[in-house]
């Protein structure tokens, strides 16, 4: 391999004594042997000539274009327009502009100090490592480390893919994780929500969207009312809301059909009474009949109507309650109901690498009338054992 540097002598004209002086002078090359950069030398002997050159080539001077500081390198590439990022849509995964935001985010709040004048060719494990120690003694939990390490390694993997070279990060490796269980619903604390016959149509709408149908957050204030099929019960989940991009794809290319059990039918006809003619949107938005409801408004009332079911803040942080695991309550729901398994991955819109090759053509073979039935059975039952009480 060749040298990324040589060493030569020049012979110039000092200009303050006129007189023709010997200095010595570096070439840079590139991997392809291109000159990169010819730099006057400071040293007056050879020994200190290379020591002076190989001192810039560490510093990133007389390399080539592809290695910037890395801080600039991760700014350019969490980007919107990013090659990246545009490659990932021509690929048919786009990012979302959330997770663009995030990690932009995260260089900046998290690595902005300990990687200033950083170059791309000086990043290394080690220095990631200590960087991670950095974050842990400071207090930031495992599950964000994870995600500050994410933000630098998918840049640093994508810069060498293209360039052809080793990985410095290949083998740097995340921390352990102990995430705390997302929490579900009780079937009667299910039934006690949808006797909440005084509460906003919309919120009770989409909880019972997040916990009965599986939808995600985006995907219940992305549904319109040409996805519902109220004489089928059936509704097709093709539509996905991202705050700042608008109406997309569900997550994972995860499009599906799903039963509509008769307490999701009642509430969502109860949501197209209410709703105005304007807004294509089950959960509509007061304000702008272009957009759904706000997703923070959601979350917002979703913990609000835990409170009017007895379910309290603390107790809520402690059982970890948030909107999203009303999915794990659907999955939970559907399996206890005697969906089968492969089903139930169809129906949540779960997809993995495994279940995938053996389940390709699940849709054709789901019972969607047999899972909304026993979905309303296990409902039913809840609400006539509470009035029971």
């Amino acid at each position: 391999m060749r040298a990324p540097f040589s060493i030569f002598k020049r012979t110039s004209r000092d200009r303050a004594t006129g007189k023709s002086v010997i200095r010595y002078c570096a070439r840079f090359f590139d991997e392809d042997g291109n000159i990169v950069l010819t730099k006057t030398l400071k040293a007056t002997a050879k020994t200190a000539a290379v020591c002076e050159a190989k001192a810039l080539y560490d510093r990133g001077e007389g390399r080539a274009k592809c290695d910037p500081f890395i801080l600039d390198f991760l700014a350019d590439f969490w980007r919107v327009d990013s090659d990246y990022a545009k490659m990932k849509r021509l690929r048919g995964r786009p990012l979302s502009l959330h997770y663009v935001e995030i990690n932009a985010m995260i260089i900046k709040k998290h690595f902005g100090v300990p990687l200033k004048s950083i170059r791309l060719h000086q990043l290394n494990e080690s220095l990631m490592e200590k960087i991670v120690l950095g974050l842990s003694a400071a207090g930031v939990g495992p599950r964000s480390i994870n995600s500050l390490i994410q933000a630098v390694r998918v840049p640093v993997s994508d810069w060498a893919r293209r360039n052809r070279v080793a990985d410095p990060l290949q083998y740097l490796a995340h921390v352990a994780e102990t995430p705390k269980e997302r929490g579900t619903l009780s079937v009667d604390e299910l039934a006690r929500i949808i006797e909440l016959r005084e509460e906003s149509p919309r919120l009770r709408c989409a909880i019972l969207l997040g916990a009965l149908c599986g939808l995600r957050l985006g995907e219940a204030v992305g549904l319109q009312w040409e996805d519902v099929d109220e004489v089928a019960g059936m509704l097709h989940i093709v539509h996905n809301w991202q705050a700042g991009e608008g109406v997309k794809a569900p997550k994972c290319g995860s499009r599906r059909d799903v039963p509509l059990p008769a307490a999701v039918l009642e509430a969502v006809k109860l949501c197209r009474a209410c709703a105005p003619e304007a807004s294509p949107f089950v959960l509509w938005n007061d304000r702008d009949s272009t957009r759904p409801a706000d997703k923070n408004v959601i979350e917002r009332g979703f913990r609000r109507v835990l409170g009017l079911i007895g379910i309290n803040e603390d107790a809520r942080k402690e059982r970890n309650l948030v909107f999203h695991g009303l999915r794990h309550t659907y999955v939970s729901m559907t399996r206890a109901a005697g969906v089968p398994d492969f089903a139930v991955q169809r129906l949540a819109g779960h997809k993995s690498a495994g279940m995938m090759e053996r389940y390709s053509h699940a849709e054709n073979v789901v019972d969607f009338a047999a899972a909304r039935l026993a979905l309303n059975g296990a409902i039913s039952d809840s609400i006539a054992k509470a009035a029971g009480k």
